[in-house]
């Protein structure tokens, strides 16, 4: 899968929201399923491993190494209001759509692994998050590492959507686990050019 920052796509995105009229967005749901990661629980203070191809609710997992997979974490384990998702040697991605013409942004919380078990082993904690339109278009992303074990927003990433379908992807770095942890993922419509 393409990797790649596309910065001429996001300028494009820059150039026509300060050439439009922008106008906000009425309120709307999450345009992402269990952002939260709380379908299925994770046992009380424990883990379950996802190996590629099995899915987290809507949440499709994939490897970005052999043999790779995602963890997830119960509150307990993260120490925060969520559950959350180790992609360390994994990737974890959704479809979902947006009514062209719209402003889309998407965040989330992230943080180093708090995995007691990860402590003497950290793998890398830096990832990537990227949005991919269909076919022929360039992903929208970047790389982001968190600063400490704390979950703390995202820089997150803003798009023209330009299509009405696309796919969230995460994809860890770490080779053995213990990579980053990710949590609270929210994809909204922010405004509308007209």
């Amino acid at each position: 899968m393409n990797k790649r920052t596309s910065t001429g796509a996001l300028l494009g995105a820059i150039v026509l929201a300060t050439t439009a009229t922008l106008t906000p967005a009425a309120a709307a749901g999450n345009l992402i399923k269990n952002g939260t990661f709380s379908d299925p629980n994770a046992p009380a203070g424990g883990y379950v491993q996802y190996d590629d191809g099995e899915n987290i609710g809507a949440w499709q997992v994939g490897s970005s190494t052999p043999g790779g997979g995602v963890t997830l974490y119960s509150r307990a384990l993260t120490q925060y209001t969520y559950q959350a998702v180790d992609i360390g040697a994994g990737t974890l991605s959704q479809d979902f759509e947006a009514d062209q013409g719209t402003i889309v942004g998407v965040t989330w919380k992230h943080a180093r692994n708090t995995d007691p078990a990860c402590a003497k082993d950290m793998g890398d904690q830096s990832y990537s998050a990227q949005v991919i339109p269909p076919a022929g278009s360039d992903p929208i992303g970047d790389s982001f590492t968190p600063n400490g074990p704390r979950f703390a927003s995202a820089n997150g990433i803003q798009f023209f959507a330009g299509h009405d379908h696309f796919n969230l992807e995460f994809a860890g770095r770490a080779p053995d686990g213990c990579g980053p942890l990710i949590t609270d993922v929210v994809v909204k419509v922010i405004g509308h050019v007209q």
